[in-house]
């Protein structure tokens, strides 16, 4: 399967921002970027994470040590919404089997 690519250059100037933040990202982990050609590219799949940060940096000022860890408790709380749907699921599972008919 391949993997859409964008320019770096091309998201930066559709929003205005220095391609150090989006480094900075990834330094800190928070995105996945490739090089090729000597060019930075961001997979498509990553867009909508960055989007997200580049909100939380500009519209409420966080900086990027606020970003990570606002994006590990969202990863947190993505986690328990999984496992509380895992176990809804077994919890009407076994009620159907106890279900007289």
């Amino acid at each position: 399967m391949e993997t859409y690519l964008i320019p770096v250059e091309d998201i930066c100037a559709y929003h205005h921002v220095e391609i150090n933040f989006i480094q900075s990202l990834e330094d800190f982990g928070l995105i996945h970027t490739t090089i090729k050609k000597q060019s930075l590219f961001l997979p498509v799949d990553e867009l909508s994470k960055l989007e997200q940060y580049l909100r939380l940096a500009n519209d409420l000022q966080i900086n990027l040590e606020g970003i990570h860890a606002v994006s590990h408790l969202l990863d947190q709380l993505q986690n328990l919404q999984q496992e509380i749907t895992a176990l809804q699921n077994e919890l009407n599972y076994y009620k159907q089997l106890n279900q007289p008919y």
